[in-house]
């Protein structure tokens, strides 16, 4: 019986992912993580409009949160439950090297810069898909994350922005989060 393929993240990092501390590796190859978060949302109409679009959780303080990483086909579906409220992306390899990620038809491309505590998103593109089209946004209209995951004594730390030129900051939900094992 041959070894299981690498994981989504192992096989974007190459050498580098043996670096990451282990409870990131653990999450990020196939994981479940709990904890809390802290979740802010954008203020003004047009923010409150694109999170409904979105599907954005309620802002809250120490919000339950549950993460479970699996993976699913060459890539990996990440569902994050925040109290009772899901929100579900899927994770691939975009062009061999970089990590794009699907909410709907929004794709966000991504350059993953490991840290000695964890490892950094760094935005690169963002993409708008209809039909069989792929079509990239511009800087305008585009979304833009920043994300960032870091090992701590408690588990691991989580902050992810979500914004957009147009609209200013639309979701921030940031916290910690310690992996369990599956059931």
């Amino acid at each position: 019986m041959s070894p299981p393929a690498p994981s989504l993240y192992a096989r974007l990092l190459g050498p580098d992912w043996e670096r990451l501390p282990v409870r990131v590796r653990q999450l990020h190859g196939e994981g479940l993580a709990r904890g809390h978060f802290t979740i802010q949302r954008g203020t003004g109409p047009l923010a409150a409009l694109v999170g409904w679009v979105c599907r954005f959780p309620p802002a809250g303080e120490r919000v339950p949160t549950r993460l479970a990483v699996r993976r699913e086909g060459a890539g990996q579906r990440w569902e994050r439950a925040f109290g009772a409220h899901a929100l579900a992306t899927r994770q691939e390899v975009w062009r061999g090297e970089r990590l794009v990620e699907w909410h709907g038809p929004v794709a966000c491309v991504f350059r993953l810069c490991p840290e000695a505590t964890g490892m950094r998103y760094e935005q690169v593109g963002a993409w708008l898909r209809l039909g069989p089209w792929r079509l990239p946004l511009p800087r305008l209209l585009a979304p833009r994350v920043e994300a960032w995951v870091t090992d701590a004594p408690e588990g691991m730390r989580v902050r992810v922005r979500i914004g957009a030129a147009l609209v200013g900051a639309l979701l921030v939900y940031e916290g910690q989060v310690q992996p369990e094992e599956a059931a």
